[in-house]
């Protein structure tokens, strides 16, 4: 567990809730730690898959006869083999239960690793808020009730698995877990959405909607801690559980669902949310206003003229943007539409237009690949450089410092940067001069990415773009050469030309003189 002990100090809460805090000073970008999943497994409701590598399964293992796996792995984990072989499960169990894998994972670590069975069984489960919860019920239907009526555990020596004990490590899964990607080109490596993985030390550090640490997870199950901004010694350490474009009830909605507890983080009180203003509404008084959610004295208020609006008018605007929102067709023009109409009743930057924002720039990201880029048409390169610079303002708000997503929106802002700048050029737009100092702003921006992404694994999407971002680099220099060398020959062309007038000029002035004399 390298870093560990050296960065960490484990705290507890009045009600034994555990957390972690700095140990000394930490400068921004530092690795703090690195940890092995204790366990890796897909999601309760991921779609059958090998057990091994997580891709797509085709086959069964031959030596169990009963576990998943792809034509690329001809076995699983040994142990894991193993139990399933001696078991008297039907053949076919797994493929139609295929939810008990990671809970079964779990259990197994009794048998095969006692020591990370009882640290995994520290873990927070939240079990009793979970009790009598649609997502108690769920577990309930596809993993406890198969497992105790499969008799697999029946014979499982010194420990007495029961449907509270299953529920129990269900909800260490739900509350602790997190999503392991990989990239698909690269063989072995886990593919993307289809698995989580537990990993007790990183799990301690406790939820913030702007967070201090980076979160980076390769596709061979391994979790790297980096600081995104310093953090002093004593300073709580902060992950965060939630997608940073969320307004705050979307936000805590996920949270007390998911992970059973109300986020008090400094954006959560604040209700601008830290300027960006991602969940208030435009006022229905004056033209400037917005509407902001208090939480102390609950009501919705304008910020220009101190307006109320009523909590029926602002549920009724918010279900139907979401309505329209979510059941957008992913085209252009519709997505165009939407968020033109939502603007105005909510606001441009609104977390729910900032969603169909996101989806149009998607779409014209696409527009850019289907087609050479000299056939892009420069209104879609214009409204994507807008859309990423937009994106871009929110993002490192709320997301200071080292960010994967600043870094990602930074890359599609130089891509479209370059090309646009460049076909300015060729239209004559533009000169020569300006379209150096666009390359070099473009340059610095994806120096500022590569910074960025180059924190995640090569295995991961994500590092996957640091690799080409590194490639277009080298090129953008090379055409910043070149048009610094044409800017050169302009001048020496310009300086030959002015030396010439000069000539000519001189001749006539000497001639003039002479007849004067």
């Amino acid at each position: 567990m390298a870093g560990f002990s050296e960065n960490f100090e484990v705290l507890e809460t009045d009600d034994c809730k555990r957390y972690v805090v700095a140990k000394r000073d930490i400068a921004s970008g530092e690795q703090i730690l690195m940890e092995e999943a204790y366990v890796t497994g897909p999601y309760y409701d991921a779609d059958i898959s090998c057990l091994n590598c997580f891709k797509e399964s085709c086959c069964t293992c031959s030596k169990c006869g009963k576990a998943p796996l792809c034509y690329d792995c001809t076995n699983h984990n040994e142990d894991e083999c193993n139990f399933y072989r001696e078991s008297q499960l039907d053949k076919n169990f797994l493929y139609n239960h295929f939810n008990v894998i990671t809970p079964v994972r779990c259990l197994l670590l009794y048998r095969t690793n006692p020591e990370h069975y009882e640290e995994i069984m520290r873990m927070e489960s939240h079990l009793e808020e979970r009790r009598g919860t649609e997502i108690w019920d769920i577990h309930e239907k596809y993993v406890v009730k198969p497992l105790l009526e499969s008799g697999a555990f029946d014979n499982f020596e010194g420990l007495e698995v029961t449907g509270e004990l299953i529920q129990r490590i269900c909800g260490i899964l739900d509350v602790n877990t997190f999503e392991i990607r990989g990239n698909e080109d690269s063989p072995g490596m886990i593919m993307n959405n289809l698995a989580r993985g537990l990993f007790p030390k990183t799990a301690l550090m406790t939820h913030s909607c702007v967070p201090n640490t980076l979160l980076s997870i390769d596709g061979y199950s391994n979790a790297r801690v980096y600081t995104s901004v310093a953090v002093k010694m004593g300073e709580v350490l902060h992950n965060s559980y939630t997608r940073s474009m969320l307004g705050t009830y979307d936000r805590q909605t996920q949270l007390i669902e998911g992970r059973h507890f109300t986020c008090s983080c400094q954006r959560c009180k604040d209700p601008t949310e830290l300027g960006t203003h991602l969940s208030s509404l435009r006022c229905t008084e004056c033209t400037d206003g917005l509407c902001s959610f208090y939480t102390d004295n609950p009501r919705w208020k304008c910020n220009n003229c101190d307006h109320l609006l009523k909590r029926e008018y602002v549920n009724e605007v918010l279900c139907a943007a979401r309505s329209e929102i979510l059941s957008c067709p992913l085209e252009i023009r519709d997505l165009e539409k939407i968020i033109g109409k939502h603007s105005k009743t909510l606001n441009p930057h609104h977390s729910l237009v900032l969603e169909a924002k996101q989806n149009l720039a998607g779409e014209l990201r696409s527009v850019c690949l289907s087609v050479e880029p000299s056939n892009v048409p420069k209104q879609v390169l214009k409204r994507k450089l807008e859309l990423c610079e937009e994106i871009l303002g929110i993002l490192r708000t709320l997301e200071p410092g080292i960010s994967r997503m600043v870094g990602i929106a930074l890359y599609e802002y130089h891509v479209a940067s370059v090309e646009l700048s460049r076909r300015n050029f060729d239209t004559t737009e533009i000169k020569s001069r300006q379209l150096l100092d666009n390359l070099l702003k473009a340059e610095n921006d994806l120096k500022q990415a590569i910074s960025m992404l180059l924190f995640e694994h090569v295995s991961t999407p994500e590092g996957q773009l640091a690799k080409r971002a590194m490639r277009e680099l080298k090129d953008l220099r090379e055409d910043i050469a070149d048009v610094r060398a044409m800017i050169d020959d302009e001048q020496l062309e310009k300086q030959d030309h002015n030396r010439r007038n000069n000539t000519v000029n001189n001749k006539c002035n000497r001639k003039k003189f002479g007849k004067r004399r």
